[in-house]
This record gives C-alpha cells, sequence and structure tokens, in this order.
C-alpha cells in the first residue's frame, strides 16, 4: 500500500485532509442528487431526506479524508491510536464523568453566547448570523421528533455513534494530531483544533459552547493517546440528547440546556469548572502520552 504522505510535513497533511473534505463537500452533493433522482425525493426538508445528508456529510467530509490521510500515512490503527491502552476503562469512566460534571458550565455558555449582541454597523452579519442558527436549529429539532421507535435507533446510530465516530477522526484523530506534531504543542493543538472544530458547523451563537466541548475532547485525546476515548466522550454527549428527548420530551430537554441564568446557576457552572480542571489534572497524572513519532 502506498504511503503517499509519510515522509511529508504536517502542514502538509493538514493541507491534504481538508482538500480531502472539500471534495466530499462536492461528492456529498452528488449523491444526494443522484439518490433523489433514484427514489423520487422531492422533499428536502422530510427527515429521512435529512438522515440521508447528514450521513453522506459526516462520511465524505469527515470519516473518509480522515481515514485516507491515515492510509496515506501509516497503518491507520496505528496512526489514528485505536489499539486500547492499560488505562483505557480508566480514561472513558472520566470521559463520561467530565461530561456530566461540564453540564452546568455548558448551559451557562450558551445562554450567554445566544445573547450576545454585535454592534449596530454590523447588524446585516447579526441577522444571517441568526437566520443561519435558526435553520439548523430547526433541522436538528426535525431529527429529534416523533416517538417512532426506527427513528430513534436510527438517531442514535447515525447522530450518536457514526457523527461520533467521524468527528473524532477527523478533528482529533488527523487535525489535532497534525497541529500538534507542527506547533510541539499539546495544549495549543487542542485548543487551535477546538475552535476549528467549532467554527466549521457554522452555529456562530453556539460556538463557544461547542469550542469548550471541543477542547474537552482535544485534552481527553491528549492524556489518554487512545482515539476511542473522546469518541465515546462524543457519543455520550449526543446520544444523552437524544436518549432525553424521546423518553421525556423536548421541554425537558430545553430545561436542561436552556436553564434561566441565576446566580445559582453561575455559582454551579464555577463549581462546574473548577471541577473539570481537578478532573483533566487527574487525567494527565496517569497519562502515559508521548509526542505522536511517524516510525
Amino acid at each position: 500500500m502506498m504511503r503517499l504522505l509519510k515522509n511529508s510535513t504536517p502542514v502538509s497533511r493538514i493541507f491534504h485532509l481538508f482538500l480531502c473534505s472539500f471534495i466530499g463537500l462536492f461528492l456529498t452533493g452528488a449523491f444526494i442528487t443522484i439518490f433523489s433522482g433514484i427514489f423520487g425525493w422531492n422533499d428536502r426538508d422530510s427527515v429521512w431526506f435529512i438522515r440521508l445528508n447528514t450521513f453522506l456529510q459526516s462520511l465524505f467530509m469527515f470519516f473518509l479524508p480522515a481515514i485516507c490521510i491515515a492510509v496515506w500515512t501509516d497503518s491507520p490503527s496505528k496512526y489514528l491510536n485505536l489499539q486500547k491502552s492499560s488505562n483505557f476503562y480508566k480514561f472513558i469512566t472520566s470521559a463520561i464523568l467530565l461530561f456530566v460534571v461540564a453540564m452546568p458550565m455548558i448551559s451557562l455558555t450558551t445562554q450567554l453566547n445566544e445573547r450576545m449582541i454585535l454592534p449596530k454597523q454590523l447588524a446585516d452579519i447579526e441577522a444571517w448570523m441568526r437566520n443561519s442558527e435558526q435553520a439548523a436549529e430547526a433541522v436538528t429539532q426535525k431529527l429529534l421528533q416523533g416517538k417512532d421507535l426506527l427513528g430513534f435507533i436510527s438517531n442514535i446510530l447515525l447522530i450518536g455513534a457514526f457523527t461520533a465516530v467521524s468527528e473524532e477522526f477527523f478533528f482529533r484523530g488527523v487535525l489535532q494530531r497534525e497541529v500538534e506534531s507542527w506547533t510541539k504543542s499539546g495544549h495549543g493543538s487542542v485548543w487551535i483544533t477546538a475552535f476549528i472544530f467549532s467554527a466549521i458547523h457554522l452555529q456562530f451563537f453556539g460556538f463557544f459552547p461547542r469550542l469548550i466541548l471541543g477542547a474537552l475532547l482535544g485534552y481527553l485525546f491528549l492524556f489518554s493517546r487512545n482515539l476511542w476515548v473522546p469518541v465515546k466522550a462524543h457519543f455520550f454527549n449526543n446520544a444523552s440528547v437524544i436518549v432525553v428527548n424521546f423518553f421525556v420530551g423536548e421541554k425537558a430537554l430545553d430545561q436542561v440546556n436552556n436553564p434561566p441564568v441565576t446566580l445559582w446557576l453561575i455559582m454551579l457552572s464555577v463549581a462546574s469548572a473548577i471541577l473539570c480542571v481537578i478532573l483533566l489534572k487527574k487525567l494527565k497524572q496517569i497519562s502515559t502520552s508521548q509526542p505522536f513519532r511517524l516510525k
């Protein structure tokens, strides 16, 4: 098998990663057009059309580009750090606990981000950003609506599992790895990747909470050096939303994600942030991470 990028620089591999993702964007559009023609799907607002589009985007824009870079560079399992480590289950337990503890901090950040107001000179840009946010929210609500078992299982497999795998392979497995190799900074690679992870979703009024989530996932990968750890944490985060919405209801989910901003929430969020830092320090203590090297 040709290791086309074996001796290339980290910058070159990052360039090829985004080039493959850009090509994947066009492939997504092409396959959507083909499937629409074959099955006669004219309603692009239908939930199954949205699921197909979501699957193809995750496949062509994130999963396959990451696999291509891994295959062209080294053994995919070795390059992506997919082998289980001795502390694997300790990291998994800590990762889930970290995301549970982070919920109040994420909720407050979400509330504050949604209340962001740009200067009057940027009113047109703010209107466009809010329209984009509302469109993305409408898509999410359509995916989560309904109480049929088939839809629930589909959401768990697609939004919960496949989205978590594809995005973590792309952002943490390849991008963060190569940014770290390039900058020689573990912390820098976490935050640079988290910034790109949040920005690429094009949900501006959810930018900061997604930035924090991306950073938490990044630190899980930095300390564990096992990609399955952030994958499982990402799955837990996505699947918990689906499960709560299905079994409890949309109103309950909204109350969890968007509680009123009170002094209690602020105090709880501060405690949440402190506990997250403590947990990350504990993870660092059991970490055996070494700088990424290609042999």
